[in-house]
């Protein structure tokens, strides 16, 4: 069974047991499903995932910000065909400088997307409170929720 049959099949997972799943729901439907490779490829996965959270752990503390700010980013390098990782210390001065400012920015437009949207799902609206001042607002319709 493919990524596309496991996605596809998650749909039956969310009818059957939705609104609410936990990760441990999932991991038991793929396994049922038989969409989880061997064990030695599932330990190899696992230990790439392991080394990414890790890379995303280190940080990187700005004197001009007070910011602590993730030291490695990566990337899906093309040419290699895999990911690769950019250390920001290592980056010019001023390119840094504008990669913090640019995060410090990013960051905050996120921490708002983020409250928007859990206090959408929790049943409150307040999608205009968050938003960026500068930013146009557009009406975004919403289908209605049917249940099951």
């Amino acid at each position: 069974m493919g990524p596309a049959e496991i996605v596809a099949s998650l749909q039956q997972l969310c009818e059957e047991h939705g609104p609410r799943i936990v990760t441990e729901q999932i991991v038991v439907w793929i396994e049922d499903v038989g969409g989880f490779e061997s064990d030695a490829e599932l330990i190899r996965f696992a230990k790439k995932m392991k080394a990414r959270q890790y890379a995303r752990m280190l940080e990187y503390d700005d004197a001009e910000s007070g910011r602590r700010i993730k030291r490695l980013w990566s990337f899906r390098d093309r040419r290699r065909g895999r990911r690769s990782y950019t250390d920001i210390t290592k980056l010019p001065d001023e390119r840094r400088r504008k990669l913090v400012q640019e995060y410090i920015k990013f960051a905050g437009q996120m921490r708002s997307v983020r409250r928007a949207m859990t206090d959408s799902i929790a049943g409150q609206n307040f999608f205009d409170f968050y938003a960026d001042e500068d930013a146009e607002h557009e009406e975004v319709e919403l289908p209605a929720a049917t249940k099951a």
